[in-house]
């Protein structure tokens, strides 16, 4: 990470060094070649500046990947751990309650019937298995 920091300044001074030493090897005059090494510094420092800032944004993208990536494992484990429980719980409560023992229904006392006993009209074939009975 240190590297990356210095990035910038590391790429502008190889870049100022390469072109003073091509411009003497060349027979450059000094003010014109320290002139070529200033421009090409400016210019490389630019570079690494935009490189180091994405090389930066590359690396936190990946951590934050990362981080998250374990964050959902966790969340997962702990999902699996809460639904075998569940299970255990449910297989617990079916091995004590034996199916058909117990009903457990409440009704409200107070519940009144829309119709009373003397409101209801049986069936015409009632009357008909009635009849049919007496005879």
């Amino acid at each position: 990470m240190d590297y990356i920091r210095k990035l910038p300044l590391l790429m502008a001074l190889s870049s100022g060094i390469i072109t003073g030493l091509a411009g003497y090897a060349n027979q450059v005059a000094n003010k014109e070649n320290m002139t070529n090494m200033f421009i090409a510094m400016v210019i490389f420092y630019i570079v690494g500046l935009l490189i180091r800032g994405t090389l930066i944004d590359i690396i936190e993208t990946n951590r934050k990947k990362e981080e998250e990536k374990k964050r959902e494992e966790k969340r997962l484990a702990k999902e699996k751990e809460r639904e075998e429980k569940e299970r255990e719980r449910k297989k617990k409560q079916a091995a004590e309650n034996i199916p058909g023992s117990i009903l457990d229904i409440a009704a409200d006392e107070d519940l009144k019937p829309g119709m009373n006993d003397e409101e209801f009209e049986a069936l015409p074939i009632a009357d008909y298995i009635r009849n049919e009975l007496k005879k």
